[in-house]
């Protein structure tokens, strides 16, 4: 298979357009195979988002059949396959990535997510209290807490500062616009680094 990626996103395969699973003209078999097909009958139903398609009286889901063909060969890292407009319904190739775990929760809506720190001695505090408690190395500031709310992503346990703001608001708003870029240019390194360790395909 060749590799041939957009250079905007990098990890996007350049290949032909497949807008929905259901319309297009391809067969996906729950074991990777795909044949030309115009009129393959699909009985879908929602499960917790997913859509569930049903071939010869064995039920799979559409997205990770997709992510099987075409991502034969991928990252091991990158072991989960990710909704990039985080509705599980849209199958479109273009609407899936293969993604690691820890990015995939980042890709996540939770309710009363805030995207930020409010940095006050009292939270260095507490937060170290809990690091210690875990053996893990405490948090050490280049200055002394700023009492500001400070927008930050934490990957891989390593948190990295987005924008310091007045108004958790503002902290929160600059957290949900940077995380896609974040994601991308996270997944763009590990595309990079494994295709330079493959050579050309």
């Amino acid at each position: 298979m060749n590799y041939n990626f957009d250079p905007e996103t990098m990890y996007q395969p350049e290949l032909p357009d497949v807008e929905s699973f259901d319309e297009c003209t391809l067969r996906y078999h729950s074991d990777g195979t795909v044949e030309s097909l115009d009129d393959w009958p699909v009985v879908k139903s929602d499960y917790k988002g997913w859509n569930t398609y049903e071939w010869r009286g064995s039920g799979f889901r559409a997205y990770r059949v997709i992510a099987q063909h075409f991502w034969p060969v991928y990252p091991r890292e990158l072991n989960c396959v990710d909704h990039i407009n985080r509705c599980r319904g849209e199958d479109a190739f273009s609407n899936l990535r293969r993604i690691s775990t820890s990015l995939n929760n980042l890709n996540q809506y939770r309710k009363g997510v805030k995207g930020y720190r409010y940095e006050t001695s009292e939270w260095l505090s507490k937060a170290n209290g809990w690091r210690i408690k875990r053996k893990m190395s405490p948090i050490i500031l280049k200055e002394p807490p700023r009492n500001k709310y400070i927008a930050n992503i934490t990957y891989k346990g390593k948190p990295y500062e987005l924008g310091v703001f007045d108004d958790p608001e503002d902290a929160t708003e600059c957290y949900l616009a940077e995380k896609e870029g974040f994601i991308q240019d996270k997944l763009r390194n590990i595309w990079t680094e494994f295709l330079a360790t493959r050579g050309p395909r």
